[in-house]
């Protein structure tokens, strides 16, 4: 459960964020980002581990080879496939393009990753 309201809270504050760095992302209100967190949290916690291991059995040589940036790179493929679907579930929620949605998805596991070393250990 405190995955899962981490999930949804990380979700909502990169949607809050984010479109003021990259351009062509757009969320309107912070309910709409709010319940983009809400569905993107969930998907993340019910997909997200799903695609994680399917994407690491497909390029696991790739990752064994490039280490962290491997897995941060298949990490940040899966965020893509999450933040597409939770764009196309909630309609506040914004992308001009595919090359946003990816560029969002790795900035957003950037901030992952950044939340993960300053958290609790």
């Amino acid at each position: 459960m405190a995955q899962l309201i981490a999930s949804i809270l990380g979700f909502a504050l990169g949607l809050l964020f984010l479109p003021m760095v990259i351009p062509g992302m757009r969320v309107r209100g912070t309910v709409n980002a709010l319940k983009a967190g809400v569905v993107g949290g969930v998907l993340s916690t019910l997909l997200g581990k799903l695609l994680l291991v399917l994407l690491t059995l497909v390029f696991f040589l790739p990752i064994v080879l490039t280490g962290p940036v491997g897995a941060f790179v298949v990490q940040g493929v899966v965020n893509t496939v999450l933040l597409w679907m939770t764009a196309r579930l909630v309609d506040g929620i914004e992308f001009d393009r595919l090359r946003t949605t990816v560029w969002a998805a790795f900035a957003l596991t950037l901030l992952q990753l950044v939340a993960r070393h300053l958290g609790p250990s």
